[in-house]
């Protein structure tokens, strides 16, 4: 397989030019780049929040009026030349927060369509910076408000707001009806987000309450109100997965596919996306299987198992952090864990969202997968020596810096590669699946 280099626009999130060939610093500014999934309704992936934590340091910036500005405008070019805005393109939005207070002195001349800015603190917004906030919303940038700013956002069109954002964790489920009511009646236009919905109880209650988007990560908790979802295609895909573990001869693996031909075509499908950059086209799965191996054909069949024949929009969005996940997991072990083992990392993180996609507990969600104990470990105590690598990936799905830093120094990488490995995941995913 073709290694696939990274672009000279990628380093611009490290603030490194493309000819900067010095080693990646083990010290320095400590500025992660994390991620929160923003969904729909119907679990359709809408876009990304990117953040940075308030109190990370950051390089000085000619004409910077506060560390907080300095912030905000890392953020903004991070998103704006790392590759994300190509990668993601108009199908998804990229919400980004930024203090009222930067606002007169952010870079926000042609700012892509796909992006949010989630204006906060507004009590502290300038006559200066209303004027910035006005001319901007003539312009037509989407502009988010957080309901907690609600008092000071009264003095503002609330027409220039299309998004609101409501944190579901305060308060009780009647203060957050209220909440509801009062931002859909003070902002008709806006489509009103839940923000930190992390469990599928939050979701359906936020859901019966009329709130349009949802930001967190309750897609990877567990449903107990729903059956678990092991039957099917996914009972065949899981016996076909222990056959290429085993060793299977070719005839038994192709064999096994016949029972299902979709399967053959999505495996194909993803073998023969432009993100592997294979030699050659592979034809067949037993050309597959020649070509890559038990094991690199192993990896690839665990996407199968989030896209198979009963798969939803459930299914494909708990898919692409998958994939994000385990490229980042593999990712952050290039270099540290040994070559004939990488694929387990990718195996990895496939598999732990596979909890999730069954509705069982990840015992029982991997006890008929004859799996390396490194993953099961992994997969069932966070332990073993593939653990820290899935653990600083979880971590990157939130906002939780502290646990970023502290999981990036366990596995002895810096913020650069940390952020390097995140967006070429987010980029590799979306070459992948699209």
């Amino acid at each position: 397989m073709v290694k696939k280099e990274m672009p000279a626009s990628h380093l611009q999130l490290l603030g490194r030019s493309g000819t900067d060939k010095s080693p990646a610093r083990a010290s320095g500014p400590l500025r992660f780049l994390t991620r929160q999934p923003i969904l729909d309704a119907g679990h359709r992936l809408i876009g990304y929040e990117f953040g940075v934590q308030k109190n990370v340091p950051v390089p000085v910036a000619a004409g910077a009026q506060s560390l907080q500005q300095m912030r905000d405008e890392w953020l903004l070019a991070s998103a704006r030349t790392s590759g994300l805005q190509q990668a993601l393109g108009d199908r998804y939005l990229s919400f980004l927060a930024v203090d009222a207070a930067s606002l007169t002195g952010l870079s926000l001349d042609r700012l892509p369509a796909s992006i949010v800015l989630v204006v906060r603190d507004l009590a502290a917004l300038s006559t200066a910076g209303r004027d910035r906030l006005l001319d901007l919303a003539s312009l037509g940038a989407r502009l988010a408000l957080n309901d907690e700013d609600s008092v000071a956002a009264a003095a503002l069109p609330a027409a220039i707001w299309r998004y609101v954002r409501i944190d579901v964790n305060q308060g009780d489920a009647l203060a957050l009806a209220q909440r509801y009511d009062r931002a859909r009646g003070q902002y008709p236009a806006a489509r009103i987000v839940a923000a930190g919905v992390d469990t599928d109880e939050a979701f359906r209650a936020c859901k019966k309450t009329g709130f349009q988007l949802f930001q967190g990560y309750h897609l990877a908790s567990l449903q107990p109100a729903a059956a678990h979802r092991l039957y099917g295609s996914r009972a065949r895909l899981m016996d076909l997965l222990n056959s290429v573990m085993n060793g299977a001869e070719i005839a038994e693996v192709e064999a096994k596919f016949k029972t299902d031909a979709g399967l053959s075509y999505k495996l194909l499908r993803y073998l023969n996306s432009p993100a592997l950059m294979l030699n050659q086209p592979i034809q067949s799965i037993a050309h597959a299987l020649m070509y890559l191996g038990h094991e690199q054909l192993y990896r690839w069949l665990t996407l199968l198992l989030f896209a198979g024949g009963e798969s939803d929009a459930r299914s494909q969005a708990l898919l692409r952090n998958a994939v994000v996940r385990a490229r980042l997991v593999e990712n952050l072990g290039k270099g540290q864990v040994p070559m004939a083992e990488r694929g387990r990392l990718f195996i990895l993180g496939m598999l732990s969202l596979i909890d999730a996609l069954l509705n069982l507990p990840m015992q029982r969600a991997i006890d008929g997968l004859h799996l390396p104990q490194g993953v099961v470990d992994g997969l069932l105590q966070r332990s073993g020596a593939y653990a820290p690598y899935l653990l600083l990936a979880e971590a990157c799905e939130g906002f939780d810096q502290e646990a970023v830093e502290a999981l990036a120094g366990r596995v002895g990488r810096s913020a650069e590669e940390v952020n390097l490995a995140h967006v070429e995941a987010l980029i590799w995913a979306e070459e992948l699946l699209t």
